[in-house]
C-alpha cells in the first residue's frame, strides 16, 4: 500500500432490484439498473485493487449481507462495514468519524463515477498529505464524487440538500462561513440520467477496446 495513514470508504447500496439507479429505470428498465449497481460497485473495487493506494472500506446499505457484499468481501482486499444513518450526511458522517480513529486522512467516494481514476483519487491524497484541510472532486451536475478529510468537520454532513445540484455550493459557502481552507480538484461526471448512462456505455465500450488491443499487441522478445 502507498499510503498506510490513508482509508478510502466506498458508499454503495446493494443491488436490489427497484432501489438503486431508480432515475434510470423508465429508461432502462429494473433489471439493467440493478446490473448497473453490481458492476459499478465490482469495477470501482478493481480498479482500487490494482492501485493498491490505501486501505478500503465498502460502506454498505441497507446492511452487509446482500450476496453481492459477500462476494466482495471475498474478491477484494477490504473490510465490509454498514452504513449507520436515516440520511447520507448522517452516514458520511458516522463513517468518517470511526475512520479517522484509525487513520489519520481519509477519503469518500460512491459507486456511481467510473470516470473517477486512481490517479484522481491519489491526487486527493496528496493534497491532504500537503496540509490542506478538505478536498474535493466536483461533479458536473453540481454535487461532488469525492470528499477527502484529515479532521472531521460534522458541519459539513449538516443542512446540506443532498441529491440536488446545491451539495457542493452549499458545501463551499460553509466552509468558507467557518474559514476551513479547501481544495478543489478537475470536475468529474457521475451517472444520474440517461445521458449519463449512455456516456458510461460509451466509456466501457472504450476501455474494453484498450483491452483487447493490448491483449493482440505483438510483444518485443
Amino acid at each position: 500500500m502507498l499510503y498506510k495513514d490513508t482509508v478510502i470508504l466506498l458508499y454503495a447500496k446493494a443491488p436490489v432490484s427497484g432501489q438503486v439507479n431508480t432515475r434510470l429505470i423508465p429508461d432502462i428498465g429494473e433489471a439493467a439498473a440493478t446490473q448497473l449497481q453490481a458492476d459499478f460497485i465490482h469495477q470501482r473495487l478493481q480498479m482500487l485493487s490494482t492501485a493498491r493506494l490505501c486501505d478500503v472500506r465498502l460502506m454498505c446499505a441497507p446492511d452487509t449481507q446482500h450476496e453481492c457484499f459477500q462476494q466482495c468481501r471475498q474478491k477484494y482486499p477490504l473490510l465490509l462495514i454498514e452504513q449507520s444513518g436515516s440520511d447520507l450526511g448522517q452516514r458520511m458522517l458516522h463513517g468518517v468519524k470511526q475512520a479517522l480513529k484509525h487513520y489519520r486522512y481519509c477519503i469518500v467516494i460512491g459507486t456511481d463515477a467510473p470516470a473517477l481514476k486512481a490517479g484522481e483519487i491519489q491526487c486527493a491524497i496528496n493534497t491532504l498529505h500537503k496540509q490542506r484541510d478538505v478536498v474535493f472532486v466536483p461533479a458536473e451536475d453540481g454535487g461532488y464524487v469525492l470528499l477527502g478529510l484529515h479532521q472531521c468537520y460534522d458541519f459539513i454532513f449538516q443542512n446540506i440538500h443532498w441529491g440536488t445540484a446545491q451539495v457542493m455550493q452549499q458545501s463551499r459557502e460553509i466552509l468558507k462561513q467557518k474559514k476551513i481552507a479547501f481544495t478543489e480538484l478537475d470536475e468529474c461526471w457521475d451517472v444520474d440520467g440517461v445521458k449519463d448512462y449512455q456516456r458510461y456505455l460509451q466509456l466501457s465500450h472504450h476501455k474494453e477496446k484498450e483491452l483487447k488491443n493490448k491483449l493482440h499487441s505483438p510483444t518485443c522478445g
